[in-house]
């Protein structure tokens, strides 16, 4: 009898060592697809890297004239300012444009109206894009003097996270989100894809749009969007009538006043915004890695040019 509970002993030992082993092996095998998988992640976000920064020299050197090799003038020719471009390089896929800030609303120097126009497209109501408009002209000035629906350092000191306004010009696009009424749109677009602080002109230039302000040109519509770049490649610099036809007659009155009709090049700064993505997206399997976002503004000099400001961010 005791011989039977020393062979039942053994063998519950022996259950409990497998299951433990068991246990052991399912972690460390867990342990060693998860490290695989982060690896894989990170040489992925390395790789959406480079082709970012790739994607963003290559549209430099466009911007400048200056193609890689004269065999791929063809493909990588002098730039249109504006057009999207996507090619395929190793490790994946690389996204990029380049718009001229004259095709952005200067937030120190455009008419209100205009970016009132802005604002009630991206579904603003007009007390809440006078709010806006108030506040952008009181961030604005020197004084501490409030205009009807605007705000000075009073109310941004009693937010839940304090700040003191500008009172002079703006800087950088990024500040329009701190405007008082601004936050119902953040997240919805990048400063930097709507407005600049170097666009002198008046009005903006319909021939270096970014896709963020050819969606509001043509009032959201796809078929009118689609019809601006085959016009544009097609074309080249569009004119008033071009533009008439393309928007339609109820658009185009409206912003008429606004428009302009340079070739693209009025202003030596620019926005170069590259995407490297690695894998191929659509390709076997559908197998498309992270991707990284650059958007650089840039100067272009007689003889070189210079980076005045670099975002990064993943997708």
């Amino acid at each position: 009898m005791a011989a039977d509970n020393n062979r039942g002993f053994a063998l519950l030992v022996v259950i409990m060592v497998l299951l433990l082993a068991s246990f052991l092996a399912s972690q460390l095998s867990l342990d060693v697809r998860t490290e695989q998988r982060l690896a894989a992640n990170a040489k992925d976000r390395d790789r959406a890297a480079i082709l970012a920064e790739a994607g963003f020299n290559i549209a430099l050197f466009r911007l400048m004239d200056k193609p890689l090799a004269l065999e791929a003038e063809r493909e990588y020719g002098r730039l249109v300012p504006g057009l999207q471009y996507t090619h395929s390089l190793k490790g994946g896929q690389v996204r990029y444009y380049a718009a001229n800030e004259s095709g952005k609303i200067d937030l120190n120097a455009s008419e209100p109206r205009l970016l009132e126009l802005f604002l009630r497209y991206r579904k603003l109501s007009m007390e809440q894009a006078g709010v806006v408009i108030d506040s952008l002209q009181d961030w604005r000035d020197p004084d501490n003097l409030v205009r009807l629906n605007g705000a000075e350092q009073e109310y941004y000191m009693h937010l839940p996270e304090p700040y003191i306004p500008r009172n002079g010009r703006i800087e950088d696009p990024s500040e329009f989100f701190l405007l008082r009424g601004a936050d119902r749109l953040a997240g919805k677009f990048e400063a930097a894809e709507v407005f600049t602080v170097h666009n002198s002109g008046k009005g903006i230039n319909v021939n270096s749009l970014t896709p963020t302000m050819l969606d509001f040109v043509v009032n959201g519509d796809e078929s009118r969007l689609h019809a601006y770049y085959e016009v544009r490649q097609v074309q080249g610099p569009l004119n008033a009538a071009m533009i008439r036809q393309i928007i339609g007659e109820a658009r185009f009155s409206e912003l008429e006043p606004f428009l302009r009709y340079e070739e693209g090049t009025s202003s030596l700064y620019y926005t170069i915004t590259a995407t490297g993505q690695a894998g191929v997206p659509g390709g076997p399997g559908n197998q498309a890695g992270p991707g990284l976002t650059i958007n650089a503004l840039v100067r272009i000099l007689a003889n070189g040019y210079q980076i005045l400001s670099w975002q990064e961010r993943y997708s």
